[in-house]
């Protein structure tokens, strides 16, 4: 539908300007009076009256792109929460299903009197039920779904994430998509780069704080190398440490932050490939 739509405005916009051309070259041509037909003003008006149909007809197509690129954004918004609430509907179930079995470990540690062992069985339920259900709060609803889906994922590869939030985030509807991708494309990343580590190396820590401008964004993960030190190098179409067809994360970014108004830079000179991504708080909330 929606390249229906600027197929006809392309046309629209084509014919529009061929009116409008050779309306100009006939008022050229009337001055030296070259090929002139004898009912030269009823063409004109003619011509005329096309050319501002035309533009009513423009206004109605930008305005149907326009709102179809409202109802897509929402689409995409829609699709990101919904795929939230199926995780987390699958982890209730998860754990509704398991506590007959965890009631059953109790049952019979109280039985036995095993007090201690029964506090640490306890405790440990607690903690992996916490992680399973952990809250995330950005400020954006957005970015709390995706985050909490990379946390999902990165469990289910045994990635250990640290989560430092200093700031409470502001963004505009129209800008929260970009987001959405810039921090999606940094954290598939980022955990992409450590699922074949070993254990003791499963690590990304993702921090989002501020200062008086700006919003900066850091997410960090260990490198099995030492790589170039140069940002430029790794932000560059087509780069990538782990194949050729698969280097583009990193350049979406950097043009989807520059798109904002900020800049992205990078670090790996001490063992860690650090992303920091800094965009001023204006480009985000106008």
């Amino acid at each position: 539908m929606m390249k229906n739509v600027h197929h006809i405005a392309i046309l629209f916009l084509a014919f529009q300007s061929l009116l409008i051309v050779t309306l100009a070259n006939n008022n050229y041509m009337k001055v030296y009076s070259f090929f002139q037909i004898s009912n030269q003003d009823l063409l004109e008006s003619m011509f005329g009256f096309i050319i501002v149909c035309l533009n009513v007809v423009a206004v109605v197509v930008v305005n149907k792109l326009y709102h179809s690129g409202l109802e897509a954004q929402q689409s995409k918004i829609t699709a990101l929460k919904y795929d939230n609430l199926v995780e987390q509907n699958r982890i209730y179930r998860q754990y509704h299903h398991d506590l007959k079995n965890h009631l059953t470990v109790v049952l019979g540690l109280l039985t036995l009197g095993k007090y201690s062992e029964l506090k640490d069985y306890l405790n440990s339920y607690l903690q992996t039920l916490n992680d399973s259900l952990l809250k995330i709060e950005t400020g954006l609803d957005e970015i709390d779904i995706l985050l909490a889906s990379k946390f999902h994922l990165a469990k289910s590869q045994e990635i250990k994430v640290d989560l430092n939030l200093q700031t409470s985030l502001k963004c505009s509807r129209k800008h929260i998509l970009d987001l959405v991708a810039i921090l999606g494309n940094v954290l598939d990343n980022a955990l992409d780069a450590v699922q074949d580590f070993d254990q003791s190396k499963r690590l990304v820590s993702i921090c989002f704080r501020q200062d008086p401008l700006e919003y900066i964004f850091q997410i960090t993960n260990p490198l099995c190398s030492a790589g170039p030190a140069q940002s430029d190098f790794y932000l560059e179409e087509g780069f990538s440490t782990k194949g050729e067809s698969r280097g583009q994360g990193l350049f979406i970014v950097k043009r989807l932050t520059e798109k904002l108004g900020g800049s992205v830079a990078i670090d790996a000179s001490d063992g860690y490939f650090r992303v920091t991504i800094e965009i001023p708080k204006h480009g985000l909330e106008e």
